[in-house]
């Protein structure tokens, strides 16, 4: 979207939503600590690349207190093995020596604790911001992804990744070693956002390649069809997914807070609308809130969670939350 002006700002999307968003009500604030640590955001923005921006982040935020209880990977018997001169003895199965009088070792593999996917909206939309230098809602939005995965992955947890356009323009799958982070990044940097996008369509496409029971952070402004977006919302429980929707806002999509007439241009449809932004502001917040409220209600119909994030803010929000889902998960 283009920055508002006098003559160009960004209106409300025709179909689902309002398109441009607003501080929801206090039941829509995430159950999170009060005492966020301070993370400069003009330093993060400067960092040169993501793979930093999501260390800082995570550094910040951990430095803070937020710890999860469980941390590391645990392990799962795999098969049996012949002892070999030097294995421990402590893995021979005693047992199994005294029923056929041959020395065996267990073989473990390492299993991650938690398959976490996080889904990336990739549209027109999302390329806005009300305030010229300052982040927008995509460059957020791949920040907080990145931090997330970032996290996890500290944790010994898999993480996974979906871009959403008009279909899933790119799937990887759930890993937690080095070169999956590196791949991981790069697909997150070559992110260029551009057109519409069909997030349930996107969701619906995910349930099918993803495993069942894994934890599914979705990074968007969600102007979708509300149906729509229940049904896949609907899917992934049916999965037995959890699911958790980050709503990256602008500080202007919040409060409307714009003090001239202007037009008003839809990024993904070239749709024009002039607007008296102050006359038009009461009918538009009230709109909005009604948007979230609906939004908020599908995500708890799922038996998933809404967590509004605003761009000049960081997105420790959305850490904290993964490792709240994590320690629910793995008691």
């Amino acid at each position: 979207m283009r920055s508002p002006s006098p003559t160009s700002a960004d209106p409300p999307r025709a179909g689902s939503g309002p398109g441009i968003n607003l501080t929801p009500p206090p039941a829509m604030t995430p159950p999170v600590s009060k005492r966020l640590p301070p993370v400069d955001m003009k330093l993060l923005a400067e960092l040169p690349s993501l793979d930093l921006q999501a260390r800082y982040l995570v550094d910040g935020f951990l430095n803070g207190g937020h710890r999860s209880p469980q941390k590391g990977s645990s392990v799962e018997f795999a098969e049996y093995r012949n002892y070999q001169f030097g294995d421990d003895p402590r893995r021979v199965d005693w047992r199994l020596f005294g029923r056929t009088e041959r020395l065996h070792v267990r073989q473990y593999e390492e299993e991650t604790q938690l398959r976490i996917f996080l889904v990336l909206d990739a549209s027109a939309s999302m390329d806005y911001t009300s305030r010229p230098g300052a982040i927008n809602k995509i460059e957020f939005a791949r920040l907080t992804i990145a931090g997330i995965g970032a996290l996890a992955r500290r944790q010994g947890d898999a993480f996974g990744l979906g871009l959403a356009g008009l279909e899933l323009m790119d799937f990887l799958r759930a890993r937690s070693s080095l070169t999956h982070w590196k791949s991981f990044i790069g697909r997150l940097e070559a992110v260029i956002p551009a057109g519409p996008t069909a997030l349930a369509n996107v969701l619906e496409s995910l349930a099918q390649v993803m495993p069942k029971r894994a934890v599914v952070f979705i990074a968007s402004d969600f102007y979708e069809e509300p149906e729509r977006l229940r049904a896949a919302l609907q899917r992934l429980r049916y999965d037995r997914h959890e699911i958790v929707g980050l709503q990256v806002l602008d500080p202007f999509e919040l409060d409307f807070d714009h003090d001239h007439a202007g037009v008003f241009v839809d990024a993904e449809s070239g749709r024009r609308l002039e607007l008296d932004s102050p006359a038009a502001r009461e009918g538009y917040l009230k709109r909005f809130r009604k948007f979230c409220a609906e939004l908020d209600e599908m995500f708890h119909g799922a038996g998933g969670e809404l967590v509004p994030l605003r761009t000049d803010a960081p997105p420790l929000a959305a850490l904290a939350h993964y490792l709240a889902v994590r320690s629910q998960r793995l008691k």
